[in-house]
């Protein structure tokens, strides 16, 4: 990603869009390097076990890309976790406008546990829970209501919900867009008849709006 991001500076790249819809997450310290590319200080996240021990991470300096350019990250209600971390930290650190739907909700932190045995088996535990910079947990509960804190909620202004039918074409945009072609792949033919319309992003417009008006 740093080498993705340096390439498009150097090429001129003025602004930046950081899409992570329906991205499910991944490792916590994949999600802090990630958060430290974009912050030169500021708290990036801390984690609580049940006795309220826990520890935190705080962005450097050192190593920071794209300083003083504007950044749009846009989530969707399937963006969780490390994904979760990433455009909080971004987001409460001022560093980041968040775009498009609130986020699942998923601040719980698990530990795999290997148990001798044949055959091998493991124990997935939940030992913590996720905290923003701002001090709120991530996880969304059982019993949590909309109005309650949880997951991230896109900027003012920046809310962007999907009808049922547009999900479906914005999934079928995604596919299309990110599937690998062999020689052999044959695309398939539309009927124009049909008056099919290429997929238009709300989302992502209105990320680049956001981001044409702050470079003017």
């Amino acid at each position: 990603m740093r080498r993705a991001i340096t390439a498009l500076e150097a090429a001129g790249a003025k602004a930046l869009v950081l899409d992570l819809r329906d991205n499910p997450g991944g490792l916590l310290s994949s999600a802090i390097e990630v958060s430290d590319l974009f912050l030169n200080e500021g708290r990036i996240v801390s984690t609580r076990d049940r006795n309220n021990r826990g520890r935190a991470w705080d962005a450097k300096e050192e190593g920071t890309i794209f300083k003083g350019k504007p950044l749009a990250v846009l989530v969707n209600k399937n963006s969780a976790s490390a994904s979760e971390i990433v455009s909080a930290a971004l987001q409460d650190n001022k560093r980041a406008v968040v775009v498009g739907e609130r986020s699942f909700g998923k601040g719980s932190v698990q530990k795999i546990i290997k148990l001798n045995g044949d055959p091998p088996t493991a124990l997935k535990l939940t030992t913590d829970s996720y905290w923003r910079p701002s001090g709120v947990n991530i996880h969304r509960y059982e019993d949590a209501k909309d109005t309650d804190d949880w997951g991230v909620k896109p900027d003012k202004d920046f809310d962007i919900v999907l009808k049922d039918e547009e999900r479906l074409e914005y999934l079928k945009f995604r596919r299309a867009r990110d599937m690998v072609k062999g020689k052999n792949f044959k695309e398939e033919k539309k009927d124009d008849k049909k008056g099919d319309k290429p997929f238009k992003d709300r989302a992502l417009d209105k990320a680049v709006e956001y981001l044409k008006g702050k470079i003017g």
